[in-house]
């Protein structure tokens, strides 16, 4: 079984990419399309030196980036041969570019070329500290994750979450009071299976484009659908990989991070205070677990 491994990056201190940016941002107002969302903590590099240590049977690394080629990070290497620079507008419709909404995105990332029948889909922050293998996530015909049901107010969040359980699986949905239960993938390294995935590209292509926004919207879907329809096919069991999402909310958090009681660590950006002090200290933690070079850096 071939498995690739996707993750989306984005630096906001690249010139090029605030300068798109600035150009289309006015008017919005959304939390979750600040600049600060878009802050490069280099967890990537700590992302790819865990994927060798301890996910070795990776095949190739599909690095999803948008606007310039400025955005690829100066250490990385990209003349490793599994190693893949993928532009959004390779895979996104070009009316929705550039794009500054993750939720449109995942939804295309079954359209690399490419890639694998099975592969996995993080973010750049979640880091593996333990060993894991294929079958942590892969199953004959199916996937291994997590799909419980959640309590959430109603915010642009929820409802992207609410819109993707509705187009799926609606009956799972339920309303308590000012709260909505719904189908959700917690924080979590997502196995897919792409052919199923595309199907379910064109058959609910209608619904998905209507879906696309340049920045973040409550009419978003998002990569939900995926497994979500996964689960409706008894295509999908409950996973074993212990995920442990942490905030990065200041310094007392970072120096205070257990690296220890996990298989993945999620380094959620929160933090308030200087975000380049900061970014030391997390970088001086992530180095004293993962220390050197990777072959995927220069």
């Amino acid at each position: 079984m071939s498995i690739d491994y996707v993750i989306p990056f984005v630096d906001c201190s690249d010139r090029n990419w605030l300068l798109e940016y600035k150009k289309y941002v006015s008017g919005v107002s959304d939390w979750s399309n600040n600049a600060t969302r878009f802050r490069d903590w280099e967890t990537l590099r700590y992302q790819l030196r865990s994927i060798e240590r301890y996910m070795p049977w990776i095949r190739n690394i599909y690095i999803v980036m948008s606007i310039s080629e400025t955005q690829i990070p100066k250490w990385l290497d990209t003349e490793n041969e599994r190693v893949y620079i993928v532009w959004d507008w390779e895979i996104v419709p070009r009316e929705y570019l550039p794009v500054f909404n993750s939720n449109v995105i995942d939804l295309y990332i079954p359209r690399i070329e490419g890639l694998s029948e099975h592969y996995l889909y993080a973010c750049d922050d979640y880091i593996v500290m333990r060993e894991l293998k294929p079958e942590n996530f892969f199953f004959e015909n199916g996937i291994r994750l997590n799909i419980g049901r959640y309590k959430f107010c109603n915010w642009t969040y929820t409802q992207t979450i609410y819109n993707s359980d509705q187009l799926i699986c609606p009956q799972y949905i339920r309303k308590e009071n000012e709260y909505y239960l719904l189908p959700y993938c917690d924080h979590a390294i997502v196995p897919h299976l792409r052919a199923e995935n595309l199907k379910v590209l064109e058959k609910y292509q209608t619904e998905i484009e209507g879906s696309l926004s340049r920045f973040r919207e409550s009419k978003n879907l998002t990569w939900l659908i995926y497994p979500l329809n996964l689960m409706m096919n008894g295509q999908l069991q409950n996973g074993t990989v212990k995920t442990h999402y942490t905030a990065l909310r200041d310094e007392n958090s970072i120096n205070n991070l257990d690296f220890t009681d996990c298989d993945v660590i999620v380094l959620n950006d929160e933090y308030h205070g200087n975000y380049y002090y900061g970014k030391t200290l997390l970088l001086k933690r992530l180095e004293e677990v993962l220390p050197g070079k990777s072959t995927f850096e220069k």
